[in-house]
Order: structure tokens, then sequence, then C-alpha cells
């Protein structure tokens, strides 16, 4: 800023420096703005998931996003069928999945996968087929457990067939 002498205000004057004041303190509130925006949108993750935490549980794995992070924690293998405990850190949710291979012969298969929590607290769903040659795959829905373990759990309707995963 140039002094009185050539004509133009002071950086002393009260009236200039009340308004550079303002003006700073603008620039600052839409600094801050534009900061917390930016973390805001960048702390979601590239993937997003439509649930996370307990508001996962009783939801679809597949159709929520939360079986693209999934990992296997736990398999029980059998002839022609695995058995499996799902994760995802993402949602911090558990699931039983249940694969049946092509056996090569027609056979009705009916059973209960559930995914169970040491609390008790499960989710099942109905394993049916008719036999295939194709793989099938069968899933129940997620339970929220960051803490309490889950384990896989298969039961026939025949009543002779039972298989479970360790709890993790």
């Amino acid at each position: 800023m140039l002094d009185r002498r050539r004509g133009y205000k002071s950086c002393n004057d009260d009236m200039r420096r009340r308004r550079c004041c303002e003006y700073l303190s603008l620039v600052g509130l839409v600094a801050t703005f534009l900061l917390t925006a930016g973390l805001a949108v960048s702390a979601a993750p590239a993937g997003a998931v439509g649930c996370y935490g307990d508001y996962c549980s009783g939801q679809d794995p597949q159709a929520t996003g939360c079986a693209d992070d999934a990992q296997t924690v736990a398999w029980y293998d059998a002839q022609g069928a695995r058995l499996e405990l799902r994760w995802s850190p993402t949602c911090q949710t558990n699931w039983a999945r249940f694969i049946l291979y092509p056996q090569g012969w027609s056979y009705v298969h009916n059973a209960t996968l559930s995914a169970v929590q040491d609390t008790g607290y499960t989710q099942s769903t109905s394993v049916e087929s008719a036999g295939s040659d194709q793989t099938q795959t069968f899933w129940t829905p997620m339970i929220y457990s960051p803490v309490h373990c889950v384990k896989a759990v298969y039961d026939a309707q025949n009543g002779f067939d039972h298989a479970e995963t360790a709890c993790k």
C-alpha cells in the first residue's frame, strides 16, 4: 500500500485494517471449509459399501458390497462341498458361505446354513438344490462381529450331515 502523501489510504487506517481483518477471516473460513470437505471426500473408500457396523447385520454381503474385500478365515472341506466363514474388514462382519461342487448325478440337497456368534446370535439361510452340473454357492446374511467369534455351521435336514468351522 502507498502512503497518504501519494493519495492512497495507509495500512494504518482503522477502516482499512478492519476490512483487511474481515477479508483474512473470510479467507481462513473458506480455506477451513475446503480443507474439511476435501478430507471428508478422501476418507470415503474407493469401493464404497452400502452399510457399516451393526447396520450390516442381517443384510446380504453381495448386495451391500461387503463381499468385495472379504477373506475366508476358516473352512471345512467335505466331499463335493466346502463350508467357509467369511470376514469383511471394511464392514467388520462375518457370514457363512457354502460351495456345492458338481457331483455328476442328480440328488436332492436340503440343509440350513448358519453363521453363529459365540453370544448365540445367528443368521441362517436354506440350502436347497436338486443337483447341478454347475458349482452352486450359498451364503447367509451378515453378522456384525468385530469382537466376538463366529463359526459357520451346516446342518442337513437328513439329520446325519453336520459340519462347522472353527470359531474366528
